[in-house]
């Protein structure tokens, strides 16, 4: 295992540029969670329709803009505003928005009484969760980028050659595994320097190496699937970055993907990046213990994974050997 995981490394020096950007990408993506958490005071940014002579003062979580012409939808789809307010007379209002009726609600109340607080610490998402949304699509995908060394030696051949030698196949699969969760450090470093420094980085360093296992598990197990069941690793790689993007985005990594549809919220929540950043947001407030299905979800997912990529290997291989 020590020799493949050394020859991994030296195999990895013919590969450094794309190695070094996505190292990059990650970093950035640290910073720019910790940028966005500090920048999320106002809760929506609104424009009040209205003829009338009005002036609304803008609160602390409310940005109120008065015009009396409604602006193109296009500003709301750009994310210039959330929501349009018009005054429709006698008190009465009509709330045009892309966000869904709790946002709405949440809007209302604002606008009735603008000095009430409607935050809810156990529902905002915190620096740590921000940092592992941001870092998770880019984290699982580096999986695909860093498996090269097993996708190669399955492609040229190789492999039929290893698992015929005097060698140990999950030895072989586990110097796979642990040569993919070390090019995790450089991020894992940066967080440690980070909260030396005296950065707010949400969760503790033990609680992070605990999220970076449970997504580079989840990615290899994917990474690992894809690969075993196509023969070209391009092909297991564009599908794999592709279906990583979409869940990943949906899941909510960079923003709560909900539209109040009952077959898209379903699918959303039986997805395991969901399911993990539903664990992270529930460590944030403390209640870990009581909700641990997410993370035996996630885990049992990746097992699952694993555990067929592995059957298929010693099905293919093993076996005729």
């Amino acid at each position: 295992m020590l020799t493949i995981l050394k020859n991994n490394y030296c195999r990895m020096t013919k590969r450094l540029p794309p190695v070094i950007i996505m190292t990059v990408i990650m970093l950035i993506s640290i910073v720019l969670a910790v940028y966005v958490t500090s920048t999320q005071q106002v809760k929506g940014r609104i424009v009040y329709v209205t003829n009338a002579n009005v002036k609304l003062i803008s609160s602390k979580e409310l940005s109120v803009t008065v015009m009396k012409n409604k602006p193109p939808r296009s500003a709301l789809y750009k994310s210039q505003y959330d929501a349009y307010v018009i005054d429709k007379g006698n008190g009465n209002v009509e709330v045009d928005t892309l966000k869904n009726n709790t946002f709405k609600t949440m809007l209302m109340t604002m606008l009735k009484n603008p000095k009430l607080t409607v935050s809810d610490h156990k529902t905002e998402r915190g620096v740590g969760v921000n940092i592992i949304g941001f870092l998770m699509m880019f984290l699982m995908m580096g999986t695909f980028m860093n498996l090269f060394t097993f996708a190669d030696d399955k492609e040229q051949g190789q492999l039929v050659r290893i698992v015929s030698a005097p060698v140990s196949f999950g030895g072989y699969l586990a110097a796979h595994c642990i040569y993919c969760l070390s090019m995790y450090l450089p991020a894992y470093i940066m967080l440690a320097i980070m909260k030396l420094i005296g950065f707010n980085i949400g969760f503790s360093l033990l609680q992070y190496a605990l999220f970076f296992f449970l997504i580079g598990f989840l990615g290899i197990s994917f990474a690992l699937l894809l690969t075993t069941i196509f023969k070209k690793p391009d092909h297991a790689n564009m599908l794999g970055n592709s279906i990583l993007i979409l869940t990943s985005i949906l899941a909510g990594s960079f923003y709560s993907f909900s539209k109040d549809n009952r077959i898209l919220d379903f699918i959303i929540k039986i997805l395991p990046q969901k399911q993990l950043l539903d664990f992270a947001g529930y460590m944030q407030n403390g209640q870990t213990f009581s909700h641990m299905a997410s993370f035996c979800y996630v885990l049992i997912f990746s097992f699952v994974l694993f555990l067929v990529s592995c059957i298929m290997l010693r099905f293919k291989y093993v076996k005729k050997v």
